[in-house]
C-alpha cells in the first residue's frame, strides 16, 4: 500500500513539475510566432505560395514595381538573442525569379 502511495505521488510530482516547465518556456515564442533563424529558413528563396503555406498569408502585400513584391507579418517573428523579443514586423522582399518567372524572397527585414 505504501510503495502504491509513494509511486501516486511520484506520478503528481513529475507532472507538476512537466506542466511547470511548459509554462517557463512557452511565453518566449507562443504569442509571437518563430524565432529569426527558423523563420528565415522557412521562407528565404521560396515561392509566394511555398511562403503562404509554411508561414500563412501576410498582413499586408505591396507591389514595387514589376519585379518586386513586399510582404508584411505583423508580430510573426521573434528575436532570441534579445530576450525573445517580438518584432513589431516582418517584412518579406520578394524579386522575379529569371528562370522560372516566380516571385521568390530575395531579403528578410526585422523591424
Amino acid at each position: 500500500m505504501a510503495s502504491h502511495r509513494l509511486t501516486d505521488i511520484s506520478r503528481r510530482v513529475l507532472a507538476l513539475g512537466a506542466a511547470s516547465a511548459a509554462l517557463v518556456v512557452a511565453p518566449g515564442c507562443s504569442d509571437s510566432g518563430y524565432p529569426r533563424g527558423q523563420f528565415t529558413g522557412y521562407v528565404m528563396d521560396k515561392t509566394e505560395d511555398e511562403v503562404a503555406d509554411k508561414a500563412g498569408k501576410p498582413d499586408s502585400t505591396e507591389k514595387v514595381g514589376a519585379e518586386r513584391l513586399k510582404w508584411v507579418y505583423r508580430k510573426k517573428t521573434f528575436n532570441p538573442d534579445n530576450q525573445n523579443k517580438p518584432d513589431v514586423e516582418t517584412v518579406l522582399t520578394f524579386k522575379r525569379d529569371a528562370d522560372t518567372g516566380k516571385m521568390k524572397v530575395e531579403s528578410i527585414d526585422f523591424l
